[in-house]
């Protein structure tokens, strides 16, 4: 028996709905969720926003993306892109949080599920598997890095990892890395290219630390309960790691206090004077 279930995005949430989605699915008797995301569903972003989706929540091209990811996870039946008017009637409707009765640019997005279901919340454990191969290979890279163009803190400087001398990748779009390159040039840094979300997965997973701002790719890192860091959007805080070793920082000096706890080293400061400074930019 499965559990038919409506989200209409974004790849984050639909993440951060996972766990609920279990809880509801055992609650009417099903071993596994099949997922339906509506092909139809209009994003309401203003024209300054910058949305990978383009005009739609998920495009067919996001799907494609997110699905290989969903489908190897073993609570997964099956994912449909479909017209609204073709899901079936009895899916649960995950949109209902977006309905105005939560307050869905604070708090946690994994729990605002919870509450709009009145699930129990299990204490936090990973909800994500990546591939087989990855447990068993050695950390591709000691820092991996994701940082897409939107809820971004400006004033943080990640160019004072550059004197550890670690393995630092970075995962994301082509745009996204040439523009961290560029605000970081002796940063050095290698591009990680993924086909899909289940490779950002496994690239994630095979880490030693992840560090991102709140995006899709840190809530497939808060699902596989991965060593991570969070770069905070204080404007809105909806992200909230917890589970595994984690962490979060609001200025460069929590960069480098929290890195250099992580790895028993001291990360010195470039000069000290924006080391506590925050400059928060929703879109660019």
């Amino acid at each position: 028996m499965k559990c038919n279930i409506r989200h209409s995005g974004q790849l984050g949430d639909i993440v951060y709905a996972l766990p609920a989605m279990q809880a509801l699915a055992r609650r009417n008797g099903a071993a596994r969720v099949s997922l339906y995301v509506p092909s139809d569903n209009v994003a309401s972003y203003g024209p300054e926003m910058k949305h990978a989706g383009g005009g739609q929540m998920v495009s067919r091209a996001l799907f494609d993306f997110i699905a290989p990811l969903l489908l190897a996870q073993s609570y997964v039946d099956a994912v449909h892109f479909v017209p609204s008017g073709e899901i079936p009637a009895d899916a649960i409707d995950f949109d209902v949080i977006r309905g105005g009765g939560i307050h869905v640019l604070a708090g946690n997005l994994k729990d605002h599920y919870y509450k709009a279901f009145a699930v129990l919340a299990d204490s936090p454990c990973r909800w994500l598997e990546p591939s087989a191969a990855v447990a068993a290979a050695p950390p591709d890279f000691d820092i991996l890095i994701g940082r897409s163009m939107r809820y971004l803190n400006q004033a943080i400087d990640y160019g004072v990892l550059a004197p550890l001398g670690l393995r630092l990748g970075f995962v994301g779009l082509e745009s996204e890395f040439d523009e961290f390159r560029a605000r970081f040039p002796n940063l050095p840094m290698d591009h990680v290219p993924v086909a899909n979300a289940l490779d950002v997965c496994d690239r994630i997973a095979s880490a030693s630390l992840y560090i991102g701002n709140q995006s899709f790719f840190f809530a497939i890192a808060e699902a596989l309960q991965t060593n991570r860091l969070l770069e905070v959007f204080e404007p809105i805080p909806n992200v909230v790691p917890s589970g595994g070793r984690c962490g979060q920082f609001l200025t460069t000096y929590g960069l480098r206090a929290l890195v250099g706890t992580f790895f028993c080293r001291v990360v010195p400061a470039r000069d000290g004077t924006g080391d506590l400074n925050s400059e928060y930019v929703k879109c660019v």
